[in-house]
């Protein structure tokens, strides 16, 4: 996903920081609706853009929990720019070793992780907003705000989109109903 095309919110009332966690919620529970839907004898097979639903659940999973380090760095000046390659080649060999990571264990493990970063998100202070934090993935810098929303909304969003895909999950708009 492009990072100039996200529409991206400001964060600076309690209102607005519930709003995009109930959000990052709701992609992670319709992420493991679907995970759920997969038949037990397809999870470990490499179907998502060669990923196995084993290894992605991981890779989403441990996307989090080094976002969330990262960020809490970057709010005390710690920056480092993490080269692209270096990213695609963590995410090869997480793809390979967690391949026949156990989805329920995952899944467990994503929940309690949900808490931490809600919790962060919450107490995030507005004046360290503009801190800046690495994305390796579109290889520039973000603004802490933002990069919360890339970290824990727009990933989610892009592999939710993956399994819908794969699975062959179409979302139709309802017609409008206009009564006359």
């Amino acid at each position: 996903m492009n990072v100039s095309n996200r529409a991206y919110r400001y964060l600076d009332g309690e209102s607005d920081r519930r709003e995009l966690i109930g959000d990052m919620h709701r992609v992670r529970e319709s992420v493991i609706q679907i995970a759920q839907t997969v038949p037990e004898n397809r999870r470990y097979e490499p179907r998502y853009d060669d990923w196995s639903l084993g290894a992605l659940l991981a890779h989403l999973y441990i996307s989090d929990r080094l976002w969330l380090w990262s960020l809490q760095w970057a709010l005390v000046g710690v920056r480092p720019p993490l080269p692209s390659p270096l990213l695609h080649g963590f995410n090869n060999v997480s793809a390979r070793i967690f391949q026949k990571r156990l989805t329920g264990t995952t899944i467990r493990s994503i929940r309690a992780l949900e808490q931490r970063v809600a919790d962060f998100t919450l107490r995030l202070p507005v004046d360290k907003f503009t801190h800046q934090v690495w994305d390796p993935s579109s290889g520039e810098y973000l603004t802490v705000e933002r990069a919360v929303q890339v970290a824990f909304l727009f990933h989610w969003q892009e592999h939710l989109l993956t399994l819908h895909k794969v699975e062959g999950i179409f979302y139709e708009p309802p017609e409008r109903f206009d009564p006359v």
